[in-house]
């Protein structure tokens, strides 16, 4: 009854209904979407993970990718309704990270965005006292890779805290990375997360897996390459490295500002509504 009763609060109330994870205002089946048609309204699928993320073509297409190692959560039967939905009744579909474009081509990728007001500069001076790590998932983000590089690092760097940190709240955690001096995203989707771009914001160097079929798509983006072989490596020279992580700190605020603030990333949404005005009703199929 829920489901129904904000259905009819908001049906026919907006000219875009831009929906999320493939779940619309009547989820699981998405009843709403012929109502959304009939009314002559637009409709905008974006795709976060594993709403649509094929598993089976990462797994046999890439050496890493966030399937490697994870413990399969994914509904392969939900997924497919959710791109046949998107099929006949979306009119653009959205991802937050290029990886998914294998597993809905009609997609376009829209990078995630980030309110800079809430997340002041804040570069650390000196040598290096925290190395901080937030994953969502660990087997996800490959976090016992960056635990291993932590254990190698840890006799060379005596008096730098290495930390994983986990289901904190969200101003804990802000407060957290602003408190880094290095943070490590992940090692397996080959592309970077939320958690990445918050810490660059910040003014902190990022480790991060970037698959090289996506640099073309980077511009002067300063996050330091790694794999989960080398992670270790580089982090120890990262932290060797007082300029260099200033440099870089300076380069991620900067990188964040052109590519993810707020305005950035409406403007470019609003132009995407726009154009539904200025092209016909598509044709279903």
């Amino acid at each position: 009854l829920g489901y129904l009763a904000s259905t009819l609060r908001n049906l026919g109330r907006w000219d875009v209904y831009h929906f999320h994870f493939g779940r619309t205002l009547i989820p699981p089946h998405n009843l709403d979407l012929p109502l959304h048609r009939a009314l002559g309204r637009r409709v905008v699928f974006h795709y976060h993970g594993c709403d649509v993320r094929d598993r089976r073509h990462m797994l046999a297409t890439h050496t890493h990718s966030t399937c490697s190692e994870c413990d399969p959560f994914c509904i392969p039967s939900r997924q497919k309704r959710i791109l046949a939905s998107a099929v006949s009744y979306a009119d653009a579909e959205l991802v937050s990270t290029p990886d998914l474009l294998e597993s809905a081509p009609r997609a376009r990728h829209l990078p995630v965005a980030i309110d800079l007001a809430e997340y002041p500069w804040a570069p650390t001076a000196g040598a290096p006292k925290l190395v901080l790590h937030a994953p969502t998932n660990r087997l996800i983000k490959g976090t016992r890779y960056v635990e291993h590089a932590y254990a190698a690092c840890r006799s060379r760097f005596p008096n730098v805290r290495f930390e994983t940190i986990e289901r904190v709240p969200f101003a804990a955690l802000r407060e957290r990375l602003a408190e880094a001096d290095v943070v490590v995203d992940q090692v397996f989707m080959g592309w970077y997360g939320m958690v990445a771009v918050e810490a660059m914001a910040l003014g902190k160097p990022v480790l991060c897996f970037i698959r090289d079929d996506f640099e073309p798509r980077l511009r002067d983006c300063p996050i330091v390459r790694c794999t989960k072989e080398d992670l270790g490596e580089r982090l120890a020279a990262l932290l060797a490295d007082d300029a260099g992580r200033r440099d870089l700190g300076e380069r991620g605020r900067a990188y964040v500002e052109r590519e993810h603030a707020a305005p950035v990333i409406a403007a470019r949404l609003l132009n995407l509504y726009r154009s539904f005005d200025a092209a016909p009703e598509p044709a279903r199929g």
